[in-house]
């Protein structure tokens, strides 16, 4: 279930050896920012579900930098081809969607979800994805599931104020353990909204090699969280939130969004990362069961996978584009700080999204008990 650079019977995680393994991948779990939704009212287009009349599209997304380049790069462009208009709303938590689909008030068409949304869902709560999505050239068949389309790889990441850190740089999560040798306080993701805590970078600091990371080791996990606990002014809940904690200097080291931590370094911020021990994932369009508007939901995934749209929007935020073909019209040098460069996607490990659909529910109950004592 796992995998891992460090296995000599494995190929590296080369552009290629990560499409073999994409299965393992998750997508669209981006942290939940603090996001005023915009139209989250249901598509009110003229069609009826399934008909593909109608002439509004709602998008749940995850707010940030990120939804701003998907706004600018996809959606608005998709919009003047087609006329639909693009109605963006969120977050896409697994527990609205639930409630949408059991009560049949389907507010969302289209979610940037994925496995980590569908797996401990269930499939039953989203629609099966018509078969000219399933075999889009450029897109290797492991980002692709009848319920989900992946359109971007990202990263999670390690990342340290420079001036707290007074010019060293730590080099694994042994060191962001480390609050003698790299002092500061530290923060990382907590559970909320469904959104998993970053029991894998526990156990990379424990000495835990990627390929023997799944299935994690809970109590481990939780026991390296208990010595790093005291260090810990707050747990991260939204993707902007490790940013802001880094720039402001209420923590010296966090995990963090490697797209938002890229937009906040273009500011100036005083921040540096590594790739080493990056926890490398899926980002994948979904449509709940039920969608208002679902063919024109699935209009809009084809279109975002275009590889000059790829191409576009990838080459202004620093994810990885699904369509291999978008590598080709990308400049070269920008390419090598994507996450799914292979001499960066070979120090990361790849997020277990099977693993996490069975354990997630347990698991964040204990954090959260965890958090408050």
């Amino acid at each position: 279930m796992s995998s891992s650079h460090h296995d000599p019977r494995r190929d590296s995680l080369s552009r290629r050896g990560l499409l073999r393994r994409g299965t393992l991948l998750a997508g669209g779990i981006a942290a939940v920012p603090l996001l005023n939704a915009c139209g989250g009212s249901g598509g009110s287009g003229a069609g009826g579900s399934g008909s593909g009349g109608g002439s509004r599209l709602v998008v749940a997304d995850w707010g940030g930098a990120l939804q701003d380049a998907e706004k600018k790069y996809i959606f608005d462009p998709f919009s003047k081809e087609t006329g639909i208009e693009v109605a963006i709303a969120g977050p896409p938590t697994g527990a609205k969607i639930k409630a949408m689909v059991d009560t049949g008030n389907i507010e969302w068409d289209l979610i940037a979800g994925g496995p980590s949304i569908v797996l401990p869902l269930g499939r039953d709560y989203f629609e099966p994805l018509p078969d000219r999505l399933l075999s889009i050239p450029g897109i290797d068949p492991a980002y692709v599931d009848q319920n989900w389309l992946t359109y971007y790889l990202f990263s999670i990441v390690m990342a340290w104020n420079t001036e707290a850190m007074k010019g060293a740089k730590p080099q694994g999560w042994a060191d962001f353990w480390d609050t003698g040798k790299f002092p500061g306080k530290r923060t990382l993701r907590g559970a909320d909204q469904g959104v998993p805590p970053d029991l894998e970078f526990a156990l990379l600091s424990d000495g835990v090699t990627p390929d023997k990371l799944y299935p994690l080791d809970v109590e481990r996990a939780f026991d390296r969280l208990s010595k790093l606990k005291p260090a810990v002014p707050q747990w991260w809940t939204s993707g902007a939130q490790p940013g802001q904690m880094l720039v402001s200097g209420q923590v010296a080291a966090s995990s963090i969004f490697a797209g938002r931590l890229d937009a906040l370094k273009k500011q100036g911020a005083p921040l540096d990362f590594t790739w080493n021990g990056g926890m490398l994932q899926l980002g994948a369009w979904s449509v709940p069961k039920g969608a208002r508007n679902k063919e024109a939901a699935f209009k809009l995934i084809e279109y975002s996978v275009r590889p000059e749209v790829q191409a576009a929007v990838w080459s202004k935020y620093n994810n990885g584009p699904a369509n291999a073909k978008a590598l080709d019209l990308m400049d070269k040098t920008w390419a090598s700080t994507l996450p799914s460069h292979p001499a960066n996607a070979e120090v990361q490990f790849l997020y277990g999204a099977d693993w996490w659909g069975q354990h997630r529910n347990e698991v964040l109950k204990r954090f959260q008990t965890f958090a408050a004592t």
